[in-house]
């Protein structure tokens, strides 16, 4: 029995592994294909900004409603469907004939997807123990930096060789395959793992959490941590291409870099908080915040090329590295049947920063008459306001002693 639960949560893992990687490659991909569309368009920066921004606005709205959806229906439920939505858009995404009819089309994808990261923690809470969760979560987390790194590099060799409505077609129909695996193969009633929480902790509600001020930080730490982290991963490839005037095909393999960077910081990011800096988190967090603050500011002050890829190598290293000490603490504490919930709450201090951020760069750089200096300076302060919310943090165990019980 014990080999067969191993078995089963293996392909379990496998598949949300894939839904992750997938769901990343759609997102990231307009990152790279942003150029192309804006010729295409006639877009100016604050236009391409708005494009960058809207899929985000969608995504965050969904968050709390489709962390909520999966405590309610079923984690498998909300996987299944969340993938076909944002699959069928993504693929609507290369039909695009206007500026107006592509952020409809975005915004609508964005809704679809924003279920999606609730749902895939659940189901993995469900099937793993507490103290297991931040590690087998970084190695989920993976995917996100893979799908990153696919989408740069692949999406510029695909652009060059079909454009880009045939590469979001493509992975619309990617998608809709890994719909039909999931319905087929993901399972939905796991058997019981025990949580390690106490009886309080299980009482826990989506109300409880709204009024629980260590929510609140974590909330305020991962928006100042997405401000940078999804802002420069936005604008990277323009920054390349504009100011380093590289190609589009260099601009997107050197953008793929920090993505892979991304994925050791995701892994050491969880090794770090479950052996190292167990219930003391706080001081990742730090760390990430300040090394990838120094390598962004180190990225538009250096003359070589050279050095800026290597600045934004650190600064992708680093991102993951806070993020895993953020995303450990409720990770740990909350059990599995509000874990919907608490992540989609969580995704939407991110992921609202992920909205903001892009178009809030574009007007900078429009506004600055095409420099990325002062956007690139905003993007270091979002590290430091989750630098100091880490400081607030305190130790893990007491982190959610206080949080309102039903």
């Amino acid at each position: 029995m014990t080999i067969r639960s191993f078995q089963q949560n293996g392909f379990t893992i496998t598949l949300l592994f894939l839904g992750w990687l997938v769901s990343s490659m759609d997102r990231m991909f307009i990152n790279i294909a942003i150029v192309p569309i804006g010729e295409e368009l006639h877009m100016d920066a604050a236009s391409l900004g708005i494009v960058l921004s809207i899929f985000y606005l969608g995504y965050t709205l969904m968050q709390i409603p489709g962390g909520w959806l999966a405590d309610r229906y079923g984690s498998k439920i909300a996987i299944v469907t969340t993938i076909l939505v944002f699959s069928l858009f993504a693929g609507l995404s290369g039909l695009a004939w206007s500026v107006t009819s592509l952020l409809v089309i975005r915004f609508i994808f964005g809704l679809g997807e924003g279920a999606f990261p609730g749902a895939a923690t659940k189901l993995m809470s469900e099937n793993v123990a507490p103290e297991k969760r931040p590690r087998t979560q970084s190695v989920l987390l993976v995917a996100i930096t893979l799908g990153g790194f696919v989408a740069s590099l692949g999406g510029a060799y695909f652009i060059t060789q079909i454009g880009w409505r045939n590469t979001y077609l493509s992975l619309g129909i990617l998608g809709v395959i890994l719909a039909l695996m999931c319905f087929f193969f993901l399972r939905s009633k796991p058997a019981a793992v025990p949580d390690s929480t106490t009886s309080e902790q299980q009482t826990v509600t989506l109300r409880a959490l709204l009024k629980s001020t260590a929510m609140w930080k974590i909330m305020l730490a991962l928006f100042g941590l997405y401000t940078a982290m999804w802002g420069l991963s936005s604008w990277v490839p323009s920054y390349l291409m504009n100011v380093r005037k590289i190609n589009l095909l260099d601009a997107g393999i050197y953008a793929s870099f920090p993505t892979l960077a991304g994925m050791i910081g995701y892994l050491v990011g969880g090794w770090l908080v479950d052996k190292i800096f167990a219930n003391r988190e706080k001081y990742v967090i730090i760390f990430g915040n300040f090394l990838a603050a120094l390598s962004i500011y180190a990225m538009f002050t250096v003359e070589s090329l050279t050095l800026t890829i290597l600045a934004q190598v650190v600064a992708g290293f680093s991102f993951q590295i806070a993020y895993m000490g953020i995303l450990a603490m409720p990770l740990k504490q909350l059990p599995s049947q509000i874990m919907g919930s608490a992540f989609g709450m969580l995704n939407t201090g991110a992921n609202l920063a992920s909205f903001l951020t892009p178009a809030i760069m574009g007007a900078l750089i429009q506004a600055f008459h095409g420099s990325y200096e002062i956007a690139f300076a905003y993007l270091i302060v979002g590290n430091l306001v989750s630098l100091v919310m880490g400081l607030f943090l305190g130790k893990t165990k007491k982190l959610f002693a206080a949080t309102p019980q039903s």
